[in-house]
């Protein structure tokens, strides 16, 4: 293929061309700006005591894209877009993980968070971004970034490992394997680092194809 710059018009992102790609009637004509942006712990390498593999949000707002409002909230039906910036910042920036779709049904309430269930428009795991279908996506919206009226009663115990760190208003997420043991690596980290070198250039292709889910 071409390079991107060479494929999109003005003004379009990579992401406004995958989500047009996708083919899903229920996706319209959304483009990336048409989400919300929100930081997010993803669970592909899940953190200390984290059960549920869902998207756990940290805050709203993408750094580079202006700082969200203090008195933004999330709500069902509200279409957002999840980045997992601390993975990225690792492994060379391999592991580019983002997630575009439409806030579902909710799934349970925990300590400090609620879980929901994510229509998924987009994924995409390595820096260049090739889509990866996965069947269903959980999100974690902290209890803070809710709005009260959509609050559950029924409180379930903690799978997502978090934390309560002195200090900070909210419970935190857990502890990522590399916050954790400040000696973790990548299981991969051979092959990533052949791709850095040049010499792997097919491992973000058989990447997205190996987390593909039917």
């Amino acid at each position: 293929m071409p390079p991107f710059n060479h494929i999109l018009g003005f003004g379009r992102s990579v992401f406004d061309w995958l989500l047009e790609r996708q083919q899903n009637p229920r996706i319209g004509e959304r483009r990336k700006l048409d989400y919300v942006a929100a930081m997010a712990h993803s669970p592909l390498h899940r953190g200390v005591g984290q059960r549920t593999p869902a998207w756990i949000i940290t805050h709203l707002g993408v750094r580079g894209e202006g700082q969200a409002s203090e008195w933004a909230k999330l709500r069902p039906g509200m279409a957002v877009r999840l980045f997992d910036e601390e993975l990225s910042e690792r492994n060379y920036g391999f592991e580019n993980v983002w997630i575009f779709g439409v806030i579902g049904r909710a799934y349970g309430r925990e300590p400090g968070y609620h879980i929901y269930w994510l229509e998924t428009h987009l994924l995409t795991i390595t820096r260049d971004p090739i889509p990866v279908c996965i069947s269903a996506a959980l999100i974690a919206i902290p209890n803070h970034l809710l709005p009260e009226k959509h609050h559950l009663n029924r409180l379930h115990e903690c799978t997502l490992g978090q934390r309560l760190v002195p200090g900070l208003p909210h419970l935190q997420p857990p502890l990522r394997p590399w916050e954790n043991d400040w000696a973790w690596k990548h299981p991969e980290m051979t092959k990533i680092d052949q791709w850095r070198r040049g010499v792997k250039t097919t491992l973000e292709g058989d990447w997205s194809r190996h987390h593909n889910r039917d």
